[in-house]
């Protein structure tokens, strides 16, 4: 199944335009314009994207989408529920130093000044089988930035926590109960604890557990430049044993675990992390056999405030990797866990609109009572950084470095 997904990455490219794989909420077009000059089916149009900072892709009708250095800029990010309070989206200025960190620490503090070279944006992806299909199954969120004369892509990757999240042992969420009801093809469980049903259904057992984050779960994540050719493909492994590690346990990156190199050097990922990583780790929460207490609102335990419920891969590649060829986009082909609150542990996605209301930045409703604000507005003139160069790829509403 690999090489048949990887067939259609140039496919679903050439169909964004291939401006960077990035995207927003919105309604979509079906034909050409400024907003979406290629005329790509189910890409968002100028009138959903009302923020500068979503803008990098050219998909949105917006020339003011640069933000120079020293400024902070906010992709829209995921609205999934799950990220506790300290949730917030892909910040820029946030380098591959703070992957250790508890989550959200970087973003709350606003990074370090950069150069950003395209703005932070985020793309969903949808696939038959998801639990809620009016929301994504998955987003990415990208920015491109220089820090400290390095210039990297980073990547976030969210899962839909209703397809799986980080809950487990006696606090697992209902979705994960619901699913030790009905096995993977419609089978109950037998009474109880008996076998499984006749139709591949799940034996009775504890609705999910920490091994089973350990066990398979991953994500895979595509690279191309320009033209469509991949560049970097490599699985990230999202949390095995890992000696060095605090709790004992933390992501292998694409060096152990789950996580290896399909196409490309190893060396281009700078830097790795993933929620349960930053949980345990970061956050300081040793808890292996129990998660913390919530509800189906995914409300935070206050034995554990800044738990990150929801599945997240992030990655820092060294951009350089581009260099002559140009950088074309990121892909997953599919979100996956084993086991998943699906009907199936494997769901393949493509690119579809985020929903509308997805058009701003998230932040957490426990923030907006308390009275908080998330976020700061980046000054954009609609200029190019030193150095960077307007995209023609998107008439110019993105920049890119002048050398790549």
């Amino acid at each position: 199944m690999r090489h048949s997904r990887h067939s259609t990455l140039a496919a679903i490219a050439l169909s964004l335009g291939f401006v960077g794989a990035f995207g927003c909420g919105g309604s979509s077009s079906n034909g050409p314009g400024k907003g979406n000059p290629h005329g790509a089916t189910g890409v968002a149009n100028g009138s959903g994207c009302s923020a500068a900072t979503q803008c990098a892709s050219g998909l949105c009708n917006n020339s003011q989408c640069t933000a120079g250095p020293s400024s902070v800029a906010t992709s829209p990010g995921p609205h999934f529920g799950g990220g506790g309070p300290t949730s917030r989206p892909l910040t820029t200025g946030c380098a591959p130093n703070t992957a250790a960190q508890c989550g959200g620490t970087c973003e709350m503090s606003g990074g370090t000044p950069v150069t950003v070279l395209a703005p932070p944006a985020t793309i969903c992806y949808a696939g038959q089988g998801d639990l809620t299909p009016n929301d994504p199954t998955g987003v990415i969120e990208q920015v491109i930035e220089t820090i400290d004369g390095k210039t990297y892509l980073h990547l976030r990757v969210t899962f839909d926590p209703h397809f799986v999240d980080n809950t487990y042992g006696v606090n697992a969420s209902s979705g994960w109960l619901n699913r030790v009801m009905a096995g993977p093809m419609g089978g109950k469980a037998g009474p109880m604890g008996g076998k499984a049903g006749p139709m591949g259904g799940m034996a009775a057992k504890a609705a999910h557990t920490f091994d089973d984050l350990v066990g398979s779960d991953h994500v895979e994540l595509v690279l191309a430049d320009s033209k469509g050719d991949t560049v970097l493909d490599f699985d990230v492994d999202y949390v095995s044993q890992k000696n060095d590690a605090p709790c004992g346990y933390g992501t292998l990156g694409v060096s152990g675990g789950e996580g290896k190199m399909i196409t490309g050097n190893a060396s281009a990922i700078v830097a790795v992390a993933t929620s349960i990583d930053r949980n345990l780790n970061g956050c300081g929460y040793c808890l292996i056999t129990d998660s913390p207490k919530t509800d189906d609102n995914f409300t935070p335990d206050a034995s554990a405030p800044n738990w990150d419920y929801r599945v997240v891969y992030e990655v820092w590649v060294d951009f350089s990797v581009f260099k002559g060829r140009g950088f074309g986009g990121a892909y997953i082909p599919d979100v996956h866990a084993s086991p998943s609150m699906a009907s199936t542990n494997t769901i393949e996605v493509t690119p579809n609109p985020c929903p509308p209301d997805w058009d701003t930045p998230y932040c957490p409703p426990s923030v907006i009572e308390e009275g908080g604000n998330c976020f700061s507005a980046p000054p954009t003139d609609g200029t190019c950084p030193q150095g960077t160069v307007p995209d023609i790829k998107n008439e110019g509403q993105s920049c890119v470095p002048a050398n790549y």
